[in-house]
């Protein structure tokens, strides 16, 4: 075989493999296209923002340093229908590394004006704490934490 006829050899045999992709109908995507970081363990859509109430609000739970860390998005849609946060607030009063505040049984109720999440908590500083309430909304960003202790 000359030089000139392995080349071409090699070339149609690429070609050939190359060529059974183009009739795919799709991409497959994986659940890595998708993942979350491995510290979310509640993602909630709840209530609706906005003029014409097409936003939603999007509350997530994070455990992270035997704490909990919460946040909240003020989602919309885009001109393709996906959603995308217009704004996020991280809840101070929990984010950080020395609340030591772990949050259980979350759950988020739509009010007139936002939402309204709640939980159960513990506190590693004492054993007085036991609910945490959040109104959020409607404005972005703004929020009112609530902490309801034991006597």
């Amino acid at each position: 075989m000359t030089t000139k006829t392995i080349a071409a050899t090699l070339l149609a045999a690429v070609l050939s493999l190359c060529g059974t992709g183009a009739y795919a109908l799709g991409s497959d995507y994986g659940y890595d296209t998708f993942k979350t970081p491995d510290a979310v363990s509640w993602v909630q859509l709840c209530g609706t923002w906005g003029k014409d109430h097409r936003g939603t609000y999007r509350v997530v739970h994070a455990d992270q340093y035997a704490q909990s860390f919460l946040y909240v998005q003020w989602m919309a849609r885009d001109a393709n229908g996906g959603l995308h946060a217009e704004h996020t607030v991280a809840i101070a009063e929990l984010d950080n590394d020395h609340a030591e505040i772990a949050l259980t049984d979350l759950t988020c109720r739509a009010t007139p004006r936002g939402i309204v999440v709640t939980a159960k908590a513990t506190s590693g500083h004492d054993d007085k704490l036991r609910r945490v309430t959040i109104e959020v909304g409607p404005a972005p960003g703004q929020y009112r934490y609530r902490a309801q202790r034991t006597r």
